[in-house]
C-alpha cells in the first residue's frame, strides 16, 4: 500500500530530473534578449532607486558585466535605436511602461534578485521554473489518457521542442503567463472548478496585462455557450468581468509615473516598433507596413502555421467541419484561433511565445479526440458483435 502511495511521486520526481538538463542550460545560456534591459531596470527600481540615470547606469552595468562581451554588443549596437537607450536614460525610460505593467513576472524576478541572483539571471529565473513546471502539468494531464511510460516520453519531446526552449531561456513574463493559462485550461477541460479556473485566469493577466483578451473570450465562451459542463451564470460572469478589469486598470496605473496616458494601449501603438523614433507620430499606414512584415515574420519564423493545421484537425469531424456539431473541445480550438486573430488587430505579433498555452492545449485536445474516436470503435465492435 505504502509502494503505491510513493511511486506516482517518485515518477514525477523522475520526470523532473529528466527536465533539469534542460532547466541547466538554459540556466548557463539565456536568450539575452533585448527586453531584459527594460525588466532589469524596473527591478532596480523596485529596489528603491528612483532617478532614471541610476537606474540607467545600474542596468546597463549589470548587464555589462555579467553578460558574456559578445552578447552584450548585441543589446547596445545595431539597429541604432539600441545605440541611443545605451547612451540616452530618458529616451531609454520611454520604453519602461510595456515593462512595468507585468507585476506578477517583475515581482518573481525581484525575488531572485534579492535572494542573489545577478540582475541578468533573475529576470531569467521565473521563466526556468515556469518551464519545470508547465512540463510536470502536461506529463500528469497526458497521463489521464496514455499509460505512464507513454505519457512520460511524450511530455519529455514536447518539453525539449524547440519552442519551449525558446520561452524557456528569455526574460520575459511568457512562460509564466503560459504556465497560469495552461493550469487554467487544465480545470476547464479535465476538472471544472469555477473558482480554480478564475484564480489562474486572473493571475494570468497579473502576469501579463494582455491576457485580458484572453480571459474575456474564454470566461464568454463558458458562459454563453452550452457545450461547457455547465453555463457560468450572467452574475457570476459579469462579477469576474468586473474583477479582471479592475485588475487591469491597477496594472496600468504605473505607467502614468513614466509619462504615459492611463489609456496604455493608445500609448503603446506609438511605441511598438522599436526601429522608429517614439516620438514621431504613428500614422495608419505605418501600422499596416508594421503589421504586414510581423505577419511574414510570423509565418516564416514561427510555428503558427502548424498549429492552425493542428486545430483545423480537431475541427475537423469525418473529413468535414459541421459547426452546428462543435463540441466544446473543436469550439475552443476554433476560439484559439479567433483570439490569436483578434490580438494580432491589436497588437501586430505571431511569436510563438505568446501563444505557447495554446499549443499545449491543442495538443491534448488531439489526444482526447483519438482517444474517444478510439472508445467509439471500440464500442462499436461491441455492438457489432
Amino acid at each position: 500500500m505504502i509502494k503505491r502511495k510513493i511511486f506516482p511521486v517518485l515518477i514525477y520526481f523522475f520526470f523532473l530530473l529528466c527536465l533539469l538538463p534542460a532547466a541547466i542550460f538554459f540556466y548557463k545560456h539565456p536568450a539575452y534578449n533585448w527586453d531584459m534591459l527594460g525588466y532589469m531596470a524596473i527591478v532596480v527600481r523596485m529596489d528603491g532607486v528612483k532617478d532614471i540615470k541610476t537606474i540607467h547606469s545600474v542596468t546597463y552595468n549589470s548587464a555589462k558585466e555579467n553578460i558574456p562581451p559578445q552578447d552584450y554588443n548585441k543589446l547596445v549596437d545595431s539597429p541604432s535605436v539600441r545605440i541611443r537607450f545605451a547612451n540616452d536614460p530618458y529616451y531609454f525610460e520611454k520604453i519602461l511602461p510595456i515593462h512595468v505593467v507585468k507585476p506578477l513576472y517583475t515581482w518573481s524576478a525581484y525575488l531572485f534578485y534579492k535572494a542573489g541572483f545577478t540582475l541578468p539571471l533573475a529576470t531569467v529565473m521565473p521563466s526556468i521554473i515556469s518551464y519545470l513546471v508547465i512540463g510536470l502539468l502536461l506529463f500528469h494531464w497526458l497521463k489521464k489518457y496514455f499509460q505512464t511510460t507513454i505519457a512520460f516520453v511524450a511530455a519529455l519531446l514536447v518539453m525539449y521542442s524547440g519552442f519551449m526552449g525558446a520561452i524557456a531561456k528569455g526574460s520575459s513574463p511568457d512562460t509564466l503567463s503560459a504556465f497560469f493559462l495552461f493550469a487554467a485550461f487544465y480545470f476547464i477541460l479535465e476538472k471544472p472548478v469555477l473558482w480554480m479556473i478564475f484564480l489562474f485566469l486572473w493571475v494570468s493577466l497579473l502576469t501579463r496585462v494582455d491576457n485580458l483578451i484572453n480571459c474575456f473570450f474564454i470566461l464568454s465562451l463558458m458562459t454563453f455557450s452550452d457545450k461547457w459542463y455547465r453555463k457560468i451564470s450572467l452574475r457570476g460572469y459579469f462579477l469576474m468581468i468586473g474583477i479582471l478589469l479592475t485588475s487591469y486598470i491597477l496594472v496600468i496605473i504605473p505607467v502614468r509615473q513614466f509619462g504615459w496616458s492611463l489609456f496604455y494601449y493608445s500609448e503603446y501603438v506609438k511605441h511598438m516598433n522599436f526601429n522608429r523614433d517614439f516620438n514621431l507620430p504613428f500614422s495608419f499606414s505605418d501600422y499596416i507596413s508594421y503589421a504586414y512584415s510581423k505577419a511574414v515574420t510570423g509565418f516564416v519564423n514561427s510555428n503558427f502555421t502548424v498549429f492552425v493545421f493542428l486545430a483545423i484537425l480537431i475541427m475537423v469531424d469525418r473529413f468535414s467541419i459541421k459547426f452546428r456539431n462543435f463540441t466544446f473541445d473543436q469550439i475552443l480550438a476554433l476560439l484559439f484561433v479567433f483570439i490569436i486573430f483578434v490580438r494580432f488587430i491589436l497588437l501586430p505579433d505571431l511569436s510563438d511565445r505568446f501563444y505557447i498555452s495554446f499549443y499545449l492545449v491543442i495538443m491534448i485536445l488531439l489526444v482526447r479526440k483519438f482517444k474517444n474516436r478510439h472508445q467509439e470503435n471500440k464500442n462499436s465492435l461491441k455492438l457489432n458483435n
